[in-house]
């Protein structure tokens, strides 16, 4: 009896073992499978990042901002009682995100770009079937979802080992790790999305990367100048405008850290604000790929 599946050798086509009726072969003699969506281009994507110094590459990000947050902690640690708040030792990692974010972002979606174009990638992937569309949202999780941990890390930790040492603390603790957490997820999603826009548009690295010092340098700006709100016109800017700390100087002449009433509602923002930026990138890309 005549089997009904297709199987090619997974180094040629992933679409192994697939029902035949859910194939077409294209203009190469690939077979494609018609049903294949975001999580197959996933798959594809991790598998051609395996072995490959992207992963070496989100490791030291992920050490460099732990490294630089565990460094301020230890310092407040063993300086003035009045900076032992886990609020305060929690701002500092938090902080970061709007300098570093973007520039993470743009070293690590160059970097896909690098491998996309290298090895006439990008040619074998559409000969599979998938769209720029497609690759760029795979791209974008893959990237997004790296840089995110390398900050969601130091929130976590950082406040965790501040409570275990004694550091001063009210309110409700589950809420001071998830929500400065969910932000930064959404804040380096925003970041990755038009980051990785710039690199699969220009054949300048280097474009993205000036781009993104300039956005970190103007969204970690913000909370100084007292201008927060306009974080939410551009994505360095979002954990600035989302901001879930509050800082205000005391009568002493030290800074006082506490949470925003309801962080909830920056949290939602955020989200909102990551998924504009996602969908305006994509609709991007599509308006690009239509004109091929």
């Amino acid at each position: 009896m005549r089997s009904n599946t297709m199987c090619f050798s997974p180094y040629d086509n992933p679409y192994c073992n697939q029902p035949i009726q859910n194939l077409q072969v294209n203009a190469t003699g690939n077979a494609i499978d018609r049903r294949a969506g975001l999580f197959t281009a996933i798959r594809m994507e991790l598998r051609k990042l395996k072995g490959s110094s992207f992963w070496w590459m989100a490791a030291g990000m992920a050490l460099l901002t732990s490294a630089w947050s565990g460094a301020a902690f230890m310092k407040r640690a063993g300086g003035n009682p009045a900076f032992r708040t886990v609020l305060l030792a929690d701002n500092e990692p938090y902080t970061f995100i709007s300098l570093m974010a973007s520039i993470l972002a743009a070293l690590l979606t160059s970097r896909l770009a690098v491998m996309e174009t290298g090895g006439r990638m990008n040619l074998k992937w559409l000969s599979l079937g998938q769209s720029e569309v497609m690759r760029f949202l795979a791209k974008f999780v893959v990237a997004g979802l790296a840089l995110a941990v390398c900050f969601i890390i130091p929130l976590v930790w950082i406040p965790m080992i501040a409570k275990a040492k004694g550091f001063s603390f009210t309110g409700n603790f589950t809420t001071l790790l998830v929500a400065p957490s969910l932000i930064a997820l959404f804040a380096a999603l925003a970041v990755t999305a038009v980051q990785l826009l710039i690199s699969m548009v220009t054949n300048k690295q280097a474009v993205g990367l000036g781009i993104a010092v300039i956005a970190g340098l103007i969204g970690s700006g913000l909370i100084p100048m007292g201008k927060p709100q306009f974080g939410w016109l551009f994505p360095a800017g979002i954990s600035s405008a989302a901001n879930p700390f509050v800082s205000k100087a005391m009568a002493n002449g030290y800074a006082s850290v506490t949470m925003v009433g309801n962080p909830w509602i920056r949290v939602v923002a955020s989200l909102i604000a990551c998924a504009v930026w996602t969908v305006v990138s994509v609709l991007i890309i599509k308006a690009k790929e239509s004109r091929r």
